[in-house]
């Protein structure tokens, strides 16, 4: 029987970086819990940085990951995504800043989140997700993930660091998607004070829902009727991409 191994969830905060897209539209998704793409996002991320610490990735070969309920077995698919990231941000030069828990509540009270890698150098922070996933290509332009995550390593290492310029990065080896996308820090701090403290007082009282892209992830997609509305007048075609499922048709 393969060894398994059990990867904590950890805290989840309602306001975090991975979820932003989600909450800052839909003010009513907040606490939409995780799903089995998330969970698989979480043991792909935790491999990957047993790697970065040194563990060699073959020894995990076979083996199972547990994330709460879900259970996911490495083999070459998951061993080839972990290493493809870890061999690109290995390249990028700067003091490395792996799995780091940043927080950003001088803008949202509890708005905490864990990067995947950062690099920091004099004037320039490289900042990579990983993305395991393979059914929905993301874009680093304008991710609010991504700036989500320069803002909190401002807010906590910039007594330390000078930061001026950010260099978002996207790292999703199965579908060979590569981008990135650069900005300042002070385009980040007017987005987070303009719209992030805007969109999460509006989210503390509202319970509107309103569907888009972002309900891909949601924990409440299954069950919510705005989403069903939104995909019965934007999906016309026989077949459907939802998420990181395969392409289904919807016959069946």
């Amino acid at each position: 029987m393969s060894e398994v191994i059990v990867i904590p969830e950890g805290e989840h905060s309602p306001w975090g970086p991975s979820s932003a897209e989600r909450w800052m539209n839909c003010p009513g998704s907040k606490g939409g819990g995780q799903t089995k793409y998330a969970a698989e996002g979480t043991a792909a991320h935790s491999l990957s940085e047993w790697v970065r610490q040194g563990k060699p990735l073959k020894d995990f070969k076979g083996k199972i990951l547990e994330v709460g309920r879900h259970q996911f077995t490495v083999g070459k698919p998951l061993m080839d995504s972990v290493q493809t990231f870890v061999d690109d941000v290995s390249k990028i030069p700067g003091i490395p800043v792996v799995e780091d828990r940043v927080h950003y509540e001088d803008l949202v009270p509890g708005g905490v989140g864990t990067l995947d890698d950062a690099r920091l150098q004099d004037d320039l922070c490289v900042i990579t997700d990983f993305k395991h996933g393979k059914g929905v290509v993301v874009p680093a332009e304008e991710n609010p993930q991504l700036k989500l995550y320069a803002l909190g390593l401002y807010f906590k290492y910039g007594w330390a660091i000078r930061f001026s310029r950010f260099v978002l990065r996207i790292c999703q080896p199965r579908v060979r998607h590569f981008v990135h996308w650069e900005t300042t820090l002070g385009r980040l701090l007017q987005w987070g004070y303009d719209e992030v403290r805007t969109r999460h007082a509006i989210a503390l009282i509202s319970t509107e829902r309103k569907a888009g892209p972002w309900c891909k992830f949601c924990g409440f997609k299954n069950e919510c009727s705005e989403r069903a509305r939104y995909k019965l007048s934007h999906e016309t075609d026989t077949f459907v991409r939802d998420a990181d499922e395969e392409l289904i048709s919807v016959d069946e």
